[in-house]
């Protein structure tokens, strides 16, 4: 299914949050730019709701296999970009079903991580689970991807909304289905 593609995705998504959003750079003496310290408790200013988006998203990638994979003994790693692999290597011999929703979750938060870091083009390469055009945009207002085919409306006659849950599973069907096809 490519879930290690896309884990290695958000994992390299989630430690730019951490280095860059949380952990913000400080100049060094000269001037110049010096790299974070890696320590979130020796760093501040920080931006707090990068902080607490990194919190979320590792508590419920450890929710999700507390509940499919309950018989867990690894321990949670403690560089929060780990926790994709240890929730692949937790998940690796369930049914398909379980990997299905695990690789959704996975994408849908590289999605959440990217539109975070300010990519919020992340969202026009896919396409449109209504009309099938490509070229999405991102509304921070809604907190969804908007249709801007003229043609692709609600019954009420608004623009068509996605959201970012929906386009994952999207995704990874399209995947299943391109990945079926090849073999």
């Amino acid at each position: 299914m490519g879930h290690t593609d896309t884990s290695t995705k958000a994992a390299a998504q989630l430690a730019l949050l951490v280095d860059y959003f949380v952990e913000l750079r400080a100049s060094s003496p000269g001037g110049g730019r010096r790299s974070p310290t890696r320590s979130i408790e020796n760093t501040a200013p920080l931006n707090v709701a990068t902080l607490s988006h990194i919190h979320a998203s590792v508590r419920e990638i450890k929710e999700y296999v507390d509940i499919e994979s309950p018989g867990t003994m690894e321990p949670l790693p403690k560089d929060p970009a780990g926790v994709y692999d240890w929730c692949i290597r937790n998940t690796e011999h369930d049914d398909e079903a379980v990997k299905r929703r695990r690789d959704t979750l996975i994408y849908r938060q590289y999605l959440e991580h990217k539109i975070l870091a300010g990519d919020v083009k992340i969202v026009r390469r896919h396409r449109c689970p209504g009309c099938g055009t490509v070229g999405l945009h991102w509304r921070a207002s809604v907190g969804s991807a908007v249709c801007r085919n003229r043609n692709c409306r609600t019954p009420d006659g608004l623009a068509s909304t996605w959201t970012l849950a929906h386009l994952a599973a999207e995704n990874i069907a399209d995947k299943e289905k391109r990945s079926r096809r090849a073999t």
